[in-house]
């Protein structure tokens, strides 16, 4: 499935969803996530799901010089981008991999961002085991969407493409997920400004 979804974002990787820039509406629901996490300065991120990097390239300058991004995506065109966008900067890898497959050094970063990209995963359970052992101890997780819980699952549904089937769990599946991969709910919200996940180990 993963194959047909790469091939999927390939095609996408001209959207305006997925290369302009942000715009002040996305920028404000932006402004959430950083109240959340914190200063990043000094930090090492994980994000599955990178894109064409639009969220990394801003994320890499709040680390700064002193910490360290690494970046994933399944479409190679998308990391083409992406490592165009962050060709400059010493901090950031990009990798066409899989969360599920990549490499992970155990308890090696202090948060892991899922920007956009939940849905999509084929292995949830695993993806998240994953992250949770990356994670060094009373690191964060986020998983948050510039839109809401129920316009993500009919954007996918409507989609009629590889990604038709690529849903957001309901609350208790969720909560369920998360918990046995041994992590905490710390703030859950759904509403104007997208579906926004905090979570703690």
């Amino acid at each position: 499935m993963y194959r047909e979804k790469a091939s999927y974002f390939d095609d996408q990787v001209g959207s305006p969803w997925a290369s302009d820039p942000y715009g002040p509406s996305e920028v404000a629901k932006l402004d959430r996530l950083f109240k959340q996490t914190g200063d990043l300065k000094g930090l090492w991120l994980l994000e599955p799901g990178c894109g064409t990097g639009r969220l990394t390239e801003i994320l890499a300058e709040k680390v700064g010089e002193s910490g360290r991004m690494v970046a994933l995506d399944i479409s190679a065109r998308m990391v083409e981008l992406a490592r165009k966008r962050v060709s400059g900067k010493k901090n950031v890898e990009v990798h066409q991999q899989t969360i599920e497959d990549f490499p992970l050094k155990e308890r090696s970063f202090d948060l892991v961002l899922c920007h956009q990209v939940f849905p999509h995963l084929e292995d949830k359970a695993k993806a998240l085991a994953k992250m949770e052992r990356a994670l060094n101890p009373g690191g964060q997780l986020i998983i948050f969407h510039f839109i809401s819980f129920k316009e993500i699952n009919n954007r996918h549904r409507k989609a009629g493409t590889a990604v038709e089937n690529d849903l957001m769990p309901g609350a208790e599946e969720m909560g369920k997920l998360l918990s046995d991969a041994g992590f905490k709910i710390r703030l859950w919200e759904d509403d104007d400004r997208g579906y926004f996940l905090h979570i703690t180990k």
